[in-house]
């Protein structure tokens, strides 16, 4: 964990809404005795794992990171029994949000390709002891290989590396895990820019895909060598359409010339399942 000066510690710590509890929360990481800890966020509890993300909602629950408003959009798009894809758990937010919304007849394949994190989730869905989620420690691209990965405590940044890293981990394709023929309501990818090749990895369960979650942030894919036209374009030809959620929390359909900003995006086949989900509010 990177340390910072006094200076920087008190300019940090007088920015938090909850400045006590967040100097608590550097204390109890440093003694190594977080994990003691756990809190309810959401429809789900969390243990205070010695994380990023563990420590801003340990912190204050109700904090917007950045991932939140995918959380509620998850919770009010899924129903009971539904099939959820989870590319990109880290510690388990939308996972566990899933797993309470679809219940025992609903199942979910989530995949976390850092091993610490990857722990991390799987120690949090005992927790909760939820029964309906199937984990994958790998990352996910299109093809099957070794792949260096990012191990920093900002867990929320960790990615694929272009270049040599001391960790290195599996990646597999979704086509070779998740039956060919299994109808999937929702798949959530957020994989800092790796979203494309999620997709090249994918190409047989797409077709029996309702709805994917994915942000589209121009730098994370610069990274990667391409563009968000390829993905948008690649979606359409599958018969998708790339919405936003409005301000009124309805879907909204983009036309082909939009140019998106940073923000999160959705892709829903067309006809019937988007007149369904555009009448259902959603945030």
């Amino acid at each position: 964990m990177k340390r910072l000066k006094i200076s920087q510690y008190i300019e940090t710590t007088g920015k938090q809404k909850k400045p006590i509890k967040f100097i608590v929360s550097k204390i109890l990481i440093r003694l190594k005795c977080s994990h003691v800890f756990s809190f309810k966020y959401k429809h789900h509890y969390l243990k205070f794992f010695p994380t990023y993300l563990s420590r801003i909602l340990w912190v204050d629950p109700d904090y917007g990171h950045s991932g939140s408003k995918t959380e509620d959009f998850i919770w009010n798009y899924l129903e009971d029994g539904n099939i959820f894809v989870d590319v990109g758990a880290n510690i388990g937010t939308t996972t566990l949000e899933a797993s309470n919304k679809i219940g025992k007849g609903g199942k979910i394949y989530s995949f976390e390709a850092n091993p610490k994190i990857f722990n991390f989730l799987k120690k949090n869905i005992v927790f909760n002891k939820s029964k309906n989620i199937n984990i994958f420690n790998c990352a996910i691209g299109s093809e099957s290989k070794r792949v260096f990965f990012s191990d920093v405590f900002a867990d929320e940044s960790n990615s694929v590396q272009n270049e040599e890293s001391e960790l290195m981990v599996e990646m597999k394709t979704l086509d070779e895990i998740i039956p060919n023929d299994l109808k999937i309501n929702l798949m959530k990818i957020d994989v800092l820019g790796y979203e494309k090749f999620v997709l090249l990895g994918a190409k047989k369960i797409l077709n029996n895909i309702t709805c994917i979650h994915f942000p589209a942030i121009a730098h994370f894919y610069k990274k990667y060598n391409y563009s968000y036209e390829q993905i948008f374009r690649y979606l359409r030809d599958y018969g998708f359409l790339i919405c936003i959620i409005n301000n009124n929390g309805f879907l909204e359909e983009l036309p082909d010339e939009f140019k998106p900003e940073i923000g999160d995006y959705i892709a829903i086949k067309s006809g019937s399942e988007f007149l369904k989900y555009s009448k259902r509010k959603l945030l």
